[in-house]
């Protein structure tokens, strides 16, 4: 009975060890396999987060490289074509997924011209501005349309090439570039475009454009529309999205599924940019959604990716894992074994092996990163090191702790630990301390122009930018500085200053003589004019009064020389001030109207007037003067034909116009017609008609009465010159409603 009852007891512990032992086994084995599957996972995900990284740096790599390249176009001194393939040439290898490099200018449309000449004149025969032709590929675009706002031109470009991203192409007339342009400036950061198509021969895949706007002056204090007012252009980027993935992929080890750039989230219609599959070669897959490329069982894992302001995103596809995977064997082993030990053991060891590859992994991947780091920091120096800017850091109590100065033979270390006061004159030390104290105080960062005295040197002039320096709680723990140094062009910039000075001056000393003398210039010719009077009244010989005709006349065409040379002297030196009063314009109309009559019939023309009641508010000597020397213009130039004077109503102002059908005036000289000694059509030697200073005085003349001048003429058809003069009324109306009688319906 005890024999049966250990035998059962045996029978009862051999299934219980069974089932205990089948129960661990399989145990381990699930658990265990579930395990691996999740490290491997981990893995993937760890290995796909290195890939982000990489793509990353390698972005920012190109970010940085514009930045570099805007300090050169933020100089004064304008960069030329041999500088700026000098400075990115040498830089381009180290970017093979880089396309091109151009510098976007602001041009306005009348500086097109001028643009393509100076361009031309540089060695780029072919050089025209156009718009780019979104029809058909490889044709040149037509010129710019007609348009209020300026340009943006690729005037430089490296590689130089044509086409949409070639010289001489309006980047506004390009898909959305009006939108990222506005987007960039209103920022003042790197804005990027959506994805490209190929628009060159030989480009493959999409791209991305990165612009960085470059401002004329310091814009940190302004809004977004006063910023892009002050942009001078932008320097610009394009880089191929394919190529950044296979640099990035080369970087990493050990990932396995399919990499894909999409346009939006991987699960809401995100299409596909870019794709690298990281096993085996596969059909271009650009353009397609990505719900239509993935299958049932994959694993998908996404990370955002900021490119200029713009979120793409970053999507690994993981096939799924087999039944019978890798992962697995050492699950299988245990089960086949059936040792809770030995399978105990293998499953140790296993996962220390695991965690011994996980470690290379992350050490190979931090030594990748210091790698990167270390590159990044070198063309960082490499970029100070041929340019004028010195960057240092102080702490709160305004020490230096860090200083990098290329530009100077003194060496950094003997900066460290010291403060200004040991280093520069004490209004020097004051100077820089109150610029960097204000930012200590105020945590705001701040840019002002510095002189430091250096003697025995000259005196140098720096571009001073400050920054506030925080720790990890965000107190501020010191500034950090850069210098630029802008001592030659302060110095140009303050003897053209002096030189401007120096010809004002003497112009208004000039004008001032003029005036003065004007008495005594004029007494002479009043003099001649009574001998010549008085001497006349005594000669009785026909051909004596003839030639005492011709002097009287010579007299009076000096006179009348003199005295327009005078008025313009009196307009320049400030010595005529308007005395405004409120008057019928149809007085100085009729008097005119007298006045010039019987000089058209003379000369076979007709002096028509139009009545008018409108009241004017104004000098009426000065507005009589102008009149009268636009009628005498009219008389002169004409010829022959009809003369119009009349007055009508526009927008609240009196809109006084001489109309006369005379040959007309070429558009290229409607401005040049009222600069000083200008005379339109004829020849400079020919006194009779004047020195060409009438219209001239009539341009100083409105400037004084706030008035208004213009201009309109067709060649061969005749001129009209209008004045706007503020209305206050009529003899009808005391405020002007309807419009008075139209010159041209007169």
């Amino acid at each position: 009975m005890a024999l049966l009852d250990r035998r059962r007891r045996v029978s009862f512990a051999v299934p219980v060890l069974v089932a205990a032992g089948l129960t661990l086994t399989f145990g381990a084995f699930f658990q265990m396999r579930a395990a691996n599957r999740e490290a491997e996972r981990t893995q993937h995900e760890r290995q796909f987060t290195q890939f982000h990284d990489a793509l990353t740096e390698r972005i920012g790599s190109h970010a940085l490289l514009l930045r570099t390249l805007r300090s050169a176009f933020s100089d004064p001194r304008p960069a030329n074509r041999d500088g700026f393939a000098a400075a990115v040439r040498p830089i381009m290898p180290l970017y093979p997924g880089l396309w091109s490099v151009t510098w976007v200018s602001r041009v306005p449309p009348a500086g097109a011209p001028a643009l393509e000449a100076e361009m031309r004149a540089a060695g780029r025969r072919d050089f025209t501005v156009r718009d780019a032709d979104e029809t058909v590929e490889g044709v040149p675009g037509a010129a710019p349309a007609a348009s209020h706002g300026d340009l943006f031109v690729n005037t430089l470009a490296e590689p130089e090439r044509d086409g949409a991203f070639g010289q001489g192409i309006n980047i506004l007339s390009l898909p959305n570039r009006a939108e990222v342009l506005a987007r960039a400036c209103a920022s003042g950061d790197l804005t990027a475009t959506e994805a490209l198509p190929p628009r060159q021969q030989g480009e493959t895949g999409r791209s991305i454009g990165l612009y960085l706007p470059v401002y004329r002056y310091p814009v940190d204090e302004m809004d977004g529309a006063d910023r892009c007012a002050e942009v001078a252009g932008y320097v610009a980027s394009v880089f191929g999205i394919a190529r950044l993935l296979e640099e990035a992929g080369n970087r990493v080890d050990g990932l396995h599924g399919a990499v894909h750039l999409l346009d939006g989230p991987a699960g809401d219609g995100g299409r596909v940019l870019a794709s690298r599959d990281l096993d085996i070669p596969s059909a271009s897959r650009e353009g397609v959604p990505f719900s239509d490329i993935r299958k049932d069982g994959e694993t998908v894992v996404e990370r955002h990716l900021v490119i200029g302001g713009r979120r793409w995103t970053l999507a690994l596809v993981i096939p799924p894992e087999p039944g019978l995977a890798s992962v697995d064997y050492p699950a299988w082993i245990v089960l086949v074994m059936g040792l809770l030990l030995t399978g105990a053991l293998a499953g140790y060891t296993r996962r220390e092996a695991q965690a011994k590859r996980l470690l290379v992994t992350e050490a190979r991947a931090r030594a990748a990163m210091a790698r990167a780091l270390r590159e990044s920091e070198e063309r960082f120096r490499m970029a100070l090191r041929h340019s004028r800017v010195a960057v240092f850091s102080l702490d709160r109590n305004l020490r230096y702790m860090w200083m990098y100065n290329p530009q100077t033979g003194r060496a950094a270390e003997t900066f460290i630990g010291r403060t200004n006061a040991s280093i520069h004159a004490p209004d020097d030390a004051a100077r820089l301390d109150a610029v960097k104290r204000a930012v200590l105080d105020t945590g705001t960062g701040a840019r002002q122009e510095v002189r430091i005295g250096a003697a025995p040197g000259p005196e140098q002039v720096f571009d001073l930018i400050v920054e506030p320096l925080r720790d990890e709680t965000g107190v501020v723990s010191g500034v950090i500085c850069a210098a630029i140094d802008i001592s030659d062009g302060v110095r140009i910039r303050e003897a053209l200053a002096e030189a401007h000075a120096e010809a004002e001056r003497a112009n208004r000393a000039k004008s001032r003589f003029l005036a003065a003398a004007s008495h005594d210039l004029r007494q002479p010719f009043q003099a001649m004019s009574l001998f010549h009077h008085i001497l006349s009244a005594r000669l009785s010989d026909p051909k004596q009064m003839e030639v005492a005709d011709k002097l009287g006349e010579a007299i009076a065409a000096g006179n009348t020389l003199l005295n327009t040379l005078l008025d313009t002297s009196a307009l320049e030196a400030g010595n005529v001030k308007p005395r405004p009063i409120v008057f019928p314009f149809q007085d100085i109309a009729d008097r005119l109207n007298r006045e010039f009559a019987e000089q058209a019939a003379s000369k076979g023309m007709v002096l028509r007037m139009v009545p008018t009641s409108a009241y004017v508010v104004s000098d009426p000597v000065l507005l009589e003067r102008m009149v009268r020397n636009l009628l005498v213009n009219a008389l002169r130039y004409a010829g022959t034909g009809t003369i119009l004077l009349g007055c009508r109503r526009r927008d609240g102002h009196a809109l006084v116009e001489v109309w006369d059908t005379g040959p007309g005036i070429p558009t290229d000289q409607l401005k040049l017609i009222f600069d000083d000694f200008y005379r339109c059509g004829t020849d400079q030697r020919d006194s009779g008609r004047g020195l060409g200073l009438g219209l001239s005085i009539v341009r100083r003349t409105a400037q004084i009465l706030g008035h208004q001048v213009d201009v309109r003429s067709r060649v061969g058809k005749g001129t009209v010159f209008s004045i706007a003069v503020l209305m206050v009324g009529d003899r009808h109306n005391p405020l002007p409603e309807e419009p008075t009688t139209s010159v041209a319906s007169a």
